[in-house]
């Protein structure tokens, strides 16, 4: 590892924290640096004329004595209401982040640095890079009829609250969630895998390569679906959950059918997902051998 270098507002790419609204602007450090902030190092000049600043930033770090790693998605839905504003003056003075890395997107409390303990894989994030705009069947609307359509889906309520992924609905409010709120129930026989790393990783933090495969490729799916108001049948995910946590790239090509009796076929979508999860879990190879 690399000695502390703390990046600053002048000299570091900016990390959008909420969708495209929010930008984090303190202290943010790389995954190769040895430690981690200890306090912030920003002018709290505005703090110490700003009784709503001062109130906002002690919010922030009562939650953060809660959950030492949060996203600002969670932020949103734990505090009392607050402009994206505020939050974003308040953040700086409140945590920092990693610019890169399994926790990135995430404040982490001072002085905490998650790399220390497997415990910490419980807050990775995992973000996805698509879009979520529903895609609807040709001829399914009036197009001339409606200007609006509503999707209860993707709608926020309390069986839907944002920064959860119930497997069922979701909100496209962000595209980033904690592995500890990720409550689809496949999903989490996923994540409980007792076969983790000891020592962390930029691409897969604390998990293997082969868990973080499984977790994004049918997590993705199950998005895909939901957004476009089909539910997601577990059954067709089943096999994959057979995909080593540890996989290791056999020498030539991978033809093992996981999870499925000898001469039994894959589907079409289980052969595609499939396909994705290898090719995952072996771009963290490549990584880890640069």
């Amino acid at each position: 590892m690399q000695p502390t270098r703390e990046s600053t507002t002048s000299d570091k790419e900016l990390i959008n924290v909420f969708s495209q609204d929010m930008i984090f602007t303190g202290t943010t450090v790389s995954m190769r640096q040895n430690t981690v902030p200890q306090e912030d190092h920003c002018d709290k000049a505005e703090y110490n004329v700003d009784p709503r600043l001062a109130e906002i930033v002690d919010e922030i770090q009562q939650l953060l004595d809660r959950r030492p790693v949060i996203t600002v998605r969670v932020l949103l839905d734990w505090m009392t209401p607050t402009s994206h504003i505020d939050v974003e003056r308040a953040l700086p003075l409140s945590g920092y982040m990693f610019e890169d890395g399994p926790w990135k997107k995430a404040l982490i409390k001072f002085g905490v640095d998650p790399r220390a303990r497997p415990y910490f894989r419980y807050f990775q994030t995992i973000t996805f890079d698509m879009s979520f705009d529903p895609i609807l069947e040709r001829g399914k609307y009036d197009w001339e009829k409606e200007r609006e359509f509503t999707f209860p889906q993707l709608l926020k309520a309390d069986d839907n609250v944002p920064h959860v992924f119930s497997g069922r609905k979701f909100v496209p409010d962000d595209n980033s969630w904690q592995i500890c709120d990720i409550s689809d129930g496949l999903l989490q026989s996923i994540i409980a895998s007792s076969d983790i790393r000891q020592t962390v990783t930029i691409d897969d933090g604390f998990f293997w390569n082969g868990t973080m495969a499984k977790l994004e490729v049918i997590m993705r799916d199950k998005l895909v679906c939901i957004r476009d108001g089909r539910t997601p049948d577990d059954e067709e995910y089943v096999s994959l959950l057979s995909f080593p946590d540890n996989y290791q790239r056999p020498i030539g090509r991978d033809y093992i059918q996981y999870g499925m009796e000898f001469g039994q076929p894959y589907t079409q979508k289980q052969s595609y997902l499939r396909g994705q999860i290898v090719a995952r879990a072996r771009r963290s190879i490549r990584a880890s051998s640069q």
